[in-house]
């Protein structure tokens, strides 16, 4: 064993797997272990049963040879799998035990690879760790992958290290929570946490209060209302968490962002501007739920009650709420609750204490009124942009770091400085924990996925010290890494790509003609799809080759071996847009500024290009959206003017349109003669009409573009004076 490397020695030595989040101690060995078809995984201990499955269908995706599960003794070439208790960390953990926080040394694990590779850890979750470092360290491709010889002991720094899914805004099919818990897998992310309801919706089963969920509503125009799971599904994903060592932590939203939960019992949910904190049957409805929950969540010790941006200061002020406050004090006051505020410490003080009696601590978003009485209670999650952590600290709380603010490079950045605090090692923070909030399915998969580990670095090891660049390389190897495990599916299109977005809805925009081309491994295996946003099944058609489109479609895919999924589905969104006589090739000039001169006054100045010679002109490279000339991606910023021109083919003289868009002011010229002029600040999203008459021939169209500050862009397109297609149309640059 040696210390943990520094992330510079790592960026030299070629030999040290990328292992993330970065191990504390590392030690590589020359040569290495081949995976092989004979290689098997020898379990040690009945729990780790389920993960040693898990497990072996990650060696098969990545190298196409499946260990076989084994008990006794082991022999050269295979992976064994311990526990033991005896191991311990190098350093203090601050860790949930027994509904308490403490500083343990549990939590460890090692690794040692030569002819055997042996991972061995304090528990399952542990041994859990230790074999996604594993998976991120196989080397190779298919038939010839090996592990390095290697020695490692790890810890996470802190217990918490987490991530929450806004399941309460719109549809989360279980499915991809499944895709999500892959990738909290591979990244050591111990908890994920589901935002179970909000104000348009609410997803979890309750056999007692079955009418929730019944008006359901998206936080977006078109999005896919919240549905509710069925037990049998969230069960499932409770068991294939913990195959995974990861926890899922239920958070039922109080007292505010209840829209949902109020919609369908309003005699227990509603209440002026939140729930009523001063009704009893608040609570008989909130224990009822909270005792289903835990019932599934076994395995987590954390249970998130909510207290994000809450109207409460209405509470408490009706005849009826009198006898609740003369009944109900703030933890060790000798008198009745007198406000809305004591009223709310009321509502933590209970809802943690059903808590506790079920074997979890409390977990709530900073937005409930602090106050010192609650710090054994509560563990607040630090998340808004303004230096608070180091208050709580210092009245004794426990915290939870949440960046919204990094307040410094990420190199710096560690759960101990965020959002303008700057804490001690001593002080008592849990964790970090990154949420996802109102995002589709889509979005969670495709967009969330990409970044969700960015950060554990900084939480399981805060000292590490990081090398950018040579964190970039590692994470980029890991996330493509996840997506193959969670969604063995894989989508590549070919065609006109006009952007994409991963936010809320999420979508591919694409023009033309789309080829979708899908792959799975490990092979034996078919691929079913859906085109209608439905979850593929075994009846779905069957991906036999490549699919054309000329409309926009949702495409959900899954990988099917004997009839059974294998691995999430890989799902997406393309959205077809007309993109016929868009101009996408184009020769600049520029930019060009004049001292003194702001946008607008840059409007009449001729520069060299309006003049009979003398510019000097480039032949733009398309960027991410080929139809749309964006200044900002080329590098340019700032006022300035820049002149665009192209060579328009038109097979006979007639009439046409020229749709045009630009930010912020423009001047055209068609053949010489100006078309459009027009000085004010727009967006390029705008689009302007202009009649043309086109030669036969070639026509030549010069655009200039003038830049007041901020987006500077513009895009042209030709259409027949109808508006239609414009047969025979060709441009060149020039």
């Amino acid at each position: 064993m040696i210390a943990g490397l520094a992330a510079q020695a790592l960026a030299l030595d070629a030999n040290v797997p990328p292992i993330q989040p970065t191990p504390k101690h590392i030690k590589v060995n020359p040569g290495s272990m081949p995976l092989t078809a004979g290689t098997r995984i020898v379990v040690t201990d009945p729990r780790l049963e389920a993960h040693a499955a898990v497990l072996a269908d990650e060696i098969w995706t990545l190298t196409d040879a499946k260990p076989a599960l084994v008990k006794g003794e082991a022999r050269d070439g295979d992976i064994v799998l311990k526990i033991n208790p005896a191991l311990r960390a190098d350093e203090d953990i601050l860790a949930a035990q027994n509904v308490s926080i403490v500083r343990t040394r549990d939590m460890a694990h090692t690794i040692s690879v030569a002819d055997q590779a042996v991972v061995e850890g304090w528990d399952v979750r542990a041994v859990c760790e230790g074999t996604a470092s594993l998976v991120q360290s196989i080397a190779g491709g298919k038939g010839k992958s090996s592990l390095p010889h290697m020695e490692v002991k790890d810890w996470p720094h802190a217990d918490f290290s987490g991530t929450m899914i806004d399941c309460g805004r719109q549809w989360i099919p279980v499915d991809a929570l499944k895709a999500a818990v892959v990738a909290c897998r591979l990244f050591k992310i111990r908890y994920m946490e589901l935002h179970l309801g909000d104000d348009q919706g609410y997803s979890c089963p309750s056999k007692a209060l079955p009418r929730l969920g019944n008006s359901n509503q998206s936080c977006m125009p078109g999005g896919k209302p919240c549905r509710v799971w069925t037990w049998k599904e969230i069960a499932a994903l409770e068991a294939f968490a913990a195959a995974r060592g990861a926890c899922i932590v239920p958070e039922i939203e109080t007292p505010g962002h209840h829209g949902a939960m109020a919609r369908s019992y309003r005699d227990l949910f509603e209440g002026p501007g939140c729930m009523d904190m001063a009704s009893e049957e608040l609570y008989k409805g909130l224990e009822t739920l909270i005792d289903e929950m835990c019932g599934v969540f076994k395995s987590t010790p954390y249970f998130d009650i909510g207290c994000d941006e809450c109207n409460w200061g209405g509470v408490g002020a009706g005849p009826w709420a009198q006898v609740y406050k003369r009944n109900h004090a703030v933890e060790w006051d000798p008198q009745g609750a007198r406000n809305p505020h004591e009223l709310y410490q009321v509502h933590l003080k209970r809802l943690s204490d059903m808590l506790r009696k079920r074997g979890k601590l409390t977990l709530a978003w900073e937005d409930f009124p602090r106050d010192g009485r609650m710090k054994d209670n509560i563990i607040p999650f630090i998340w808004y942009p303004h230096a608070v952590a180091q208050d709580y600290q210092r009245e004794g709380w426990t915290t939870i770091t949440v960046p919204w603010d990094l307040s410094v490079p990420f190199p710096e950045w560690n759960i101990y400085i965020c959002n303008g605090s700057r804490l001690g090692r001593t002080d008592k923070v849990l964790g970090g924990n990154r949420p996802m909030w109102q995002m589709s399915a889509i979005c969670l998969v495709n967009g969330w996925m990409n970044g969700v580990g960015e950060r554990t670095e900084r939480t399981w090891g805060p000292d590490t010290k990081i090398n950018q660049e040579e964190y970039d390389k590692r994470y980029e190897l890991n996330r493509n890494r996840v997506f193959r495990l969670a969604t063995p599916v894989k989508f590549e299109a070919e065609g006109v790509t006009l952007g994409i977005s991963y936010f809320l809805g999420g979508q591919i925009a694409f023009g033309g003609d789309l080829k979708v081309t899908l792959s799975a491994a490990p092979s034996g295996g078919k691929i079913h799809y859906t085109l209608d946003d439905s979850e593929p099944t075994p009846q779905s058609p069957v991906y036999t080759e490549p699919l054309r489109f000329r409309k926009s479609f949702l495409m959900n895919a899954a990988y099917f071996i004997d009839g059974k999924q294998f691995g999430a589905v890989t799902r997406n969104r393309y959205d077809y847009q007309d993109i016929d006589g868009f101009i996408a090739d184009w020769q600049y000039s520029g930019p060009y500024t004049m001292a003194k001169k702001d946008g607008p006054s840059l409007f009449d100045v001729a520069f060299d290009p309006e003049k009979a010679s003398g510019a000097k002109w480039i032949t733009r490279k398309p960027g991410k959206n080929p139809m749309i000339v964006d200044f900002n991606e080329m590098g340019f910023g700032g006022i300035g003017t820049i002149y665009l021109r192209t060579q328009i083919y038109s097979p006979k003289a007639q009439k046409a349109l020229l749709f045009v868009g630009f930010d912020d002011a423009a001047k055209i010229w068609l053949n010489g003669a100006l078309v459009l002029s027009q000085n004010s600040a727009r967006t390029v999203d705008a689009e302007d009409r202009v009649d043309i008459s086109l030669h036969a021939g070639w026509n030549k169209l010069v655009f200039k573009v003038i830049n007041g500050g901020g987006q500077w862009a513009a895009k042209a397109r030709v259409r027949a004076a109808n508006g239609g297609l414009l047969e025979g149309l060709k441009t060149k640059p020039d």
